[in-house]
């Protein structure tokens, strides 16, 4: 009687570990989320809480208003977190350069390249299904860059931007982004980091309604124009980006090449792997009729 007693605790004991890693997909001591925002593995705050390139801080946001969740070694907040699709969403910065009426056809010093550095684990892409290029400006033409190439005339692969021209303050209109004031144009995939450029134009004559140049990478959902953004737009605004992500580790081998592998992530039952669309690598999900979290031990539930 006694030695069933034992087993059954045991059993109940195992059952629940499980369940805590099954329920919450995340290591047991590790914290679960942060300003809002649940952490699944692969991601975790602290030492051995999460996969290699996967790795947040959890910091006070300098206004009182509690903590946020941060890319680890960046000022980089993020907002949301899935594991099954892989992406991730996160708020970068705007860039920008201005111009006064004792020098139109300059900027320096006053612009920003809204550069951001946040692969340092090589596991996201910028999603190129998920977001826009944004270009507002009354002379302006603003573009972001691929990585850098090996060779050739430039100093990278491709690059993408659009032009936006006006030539009064009415003449752009609110909800319009078609090149009229402000134009926006779809990205490829494989962007890795995030930084903006622009051709600098005269622009004697529209300071008075165009001051300032701004270029933005954004959620497509998420920005709809304003004439008034030409007039004054926050300098200081963040804008959400959706990112993919993918196990990227040693050589970001493919799932048929992962299989079998030390480190292979997918390892709930129940789950199968699938090759990255965005960039090299594999993400792994749950088999039809399972929901969870493929990453962690026994993720995967009946649904």
């Amino acid at each position: 009687m006694e030695l069933l007693l034992l087993v059954f605790l045991l059993l109940a004991a195992m059952s629940a570990a499980v369940e805590s890693i099954t329920s919450t997909a995340v290591k047991t001591g590790c914290q679960e989320r942060c300003g809002g925002v649940d952490i699944p593995y692969p991601f975790g705050i602290g030492p051995g809480c999460s996969r290699h390139g996967f790795e947040l801080s959890c910091v006070s946001n300098g206004s009182g208003a509690g903590p946020i969740a941060v890319l680890a070694g960046t000022s980089i907040q993020v907002t949301r977190l899935s594991v099954e699709p892989a992406e991730s969403q996160v708020m970068l910065p705007v860039g920008w350069q201005c111009y006064n009426t004792s020098q139109p056809t300059r900027t320096y010093p006053d612009w920003s390249r809204a550069k951001t550095e946040m692969n340092r684990g090589g596991v996201y892409r910028i999603s190129n299904t998920h977001n826009m290029l944004v270009v507002l400006g009354c002379n302006t033409v603003g573009y972001t860059e691929s990585l850098r190439s090996e060779g050739g005339a430039y100093s990278s692969t491709y690059y993408i931007g659009c032009m936006s021209y006006c030539n009064n303050s009415a003449s752009a209109q609110d909800g319009q982004c078609a090149g009229v004031g402000c134009c926006h144009v779809d990205i490829p995939p494989g962007l890795t980091d995030s930084s903006v450029n622009f051709r600098v134009y005269d622009h004697t004559g529209m300071v008075d309604y165009s001051p300032c140049d701004y270029a933005f990478l954004t959620d497509r959902t998420n920005y709809s124009f304003r004439r008034a953004d030409l007039i004054k737009m926050d300098k200081n605004r963040n804008v959400p980006v959706w990112l993919d992500w993918a196990i990227r580790e040693n050589g970001s081998m493919s799932c048929a090449e992962a299989k079998g592998k030390p480190g292979y992530a997918c390892v709930s039952v129940h789950s199968e792997c699938v090759d990255s669309t965005n960039g090299p690598g594999y993400n792994c999900k749950c088999t039809a009729g399972y929901e969870g979290n493929a990453y962690a031990p026994d993720g995967c539930t009946s649904k």
